[in-house]
């Protein structure tokens, strides 16, 4: 009798640990669906996320496989989540992000964050998403690394962080100026102590940065709804000139990037005078491969090279 309550004792525990903890490498396995009582934002974190968690799975990564599947799924049930902090571990051996890449991932880290704080899961929650996901992808790369200090698979690191910075492109331009700083608020509240900084030096240029597809001058819809921006702010600012300049990356010959960029600028300068800029007052160059966003070797098509820089100068 005492034998047999031990055996169903046992059993019983053993289920109550299955039930609690599931093993490594196993968060993969149960793929809930998608949610659709969740914001845009969380329903994208779940989609970006889940890939990675697969093919981390495939290569037999499972801590990492097991970070993105409960990020994908913390997303999916609606809770909070936010990028991995750069003093975070991952694995066994809870080894660290790689000395090369701390600072970059710390400045990376706060740059993301002050995007999300100044709106950008609300009015761009997938590139906000994708942004977020290609964050944690560089820092998991960067955890990545023998004893000899080497780096596993730098060319990962490097397509995640390029990955990055293009999700980063195609929000920055939809966010609202940084918030005043905090000493204005002070003078708000305390009028007594005297008058507040006097405020930036009007004329300040405004930035836009438009991205294209590789060998091609035509605007996509998301250019077009910066480029309507910017022609909405210039007319809005009665800007007394607007500078746009084309880019290409280093794929092609110098001569043939030269003139896919002026062509680039001169489509910029179309839609901004078919939105109400005077023509008169938009000026063109291209630049062709110099000036790259990205530096990179000869033949390389790299996304955020191929762009046009709108310069609004305000009066």
């Amino acid at each position: 009798m005492l034998r047999s309550l031990k055996i169903v004792l046992g059993a019983t525990m053993l289920a109550l640990l299955a039930a609690c903890a599931q093993p490594v490498g196993f968060e993969v396995r149960s793929h809930p669906d998608a949610s659709s009582s969740v914001s845009e934002f969380n329903q994208a974190l779940y989609s970006e996320y889940w890939p990675y968690a697969v093919e981390q799975a495939g290569i037999d990564d499972t801590f990492s496989s097991d970070m993105f599947a409960k990020k994908g799924k913390a997303a999916n049930a609606g809770s909070t989540v936010l990028p991995e902090e750069t003093d975070a571990t991952i694995g066994p051996n809870h080894q660290p992000v790689h000395e090369s890449q701390i600072s970059d991932l710390t400045a990376a880290r706060e740059r993301l964050m002050s995007f999300m704080d100044r709106g950008a899961r609300d009015v761009r929650p997938v590139w906000a998403a994708r942004a977020q996901v290609a964050y944690d992808c560089w820092f998991q790369e960067s955890t990545e690394y023998d004893v000899r200090g080497n780096v596993l698979e730098p060319a990962s690191v490097l397509a995640c962080r390029n990955n990055f910075e293009a999700a980063m492109a195609k929000i920055e331009p939809f966010l609202p100026p940084f918030p005043e700083p905090m000493r204005m608020k002070m003078f708000e509240l305390m009028p007594d102590q005297g008058q507040p900084p006097a405020p930036a030096v009007a004329g300040a240029p405004e930035t836009y940065l438009v991205f294209f597809d590789w060998d091609k001058s035509n605007l996509t819809p998301e250019a077009l709804a910066i480029v309507r921006t910017a022609a909405d702010n210039a007319k809005r600012t009665g800007a007394r000139n607007v500078d746009v300049t084309g880019y290409t990356d280093t794929s092609g010959s110098p001569s043939y990037n030269l003139g896919l960029s002026n062509r680039r600028a001169s489509a910029v300068k179309s839609e901004l005078v078919k939105q109400g800029v005077a023509a008169g007052s938009v000026t063109t160059i291209g630049k062709g491969e110099t000036d790259l966003l990205v530096p990179t070797p000869d033949g390389v098509r790299e996304p955020q090279n191929r762009r046009a820089k709108i310069v609004i100068n305000v009066r």
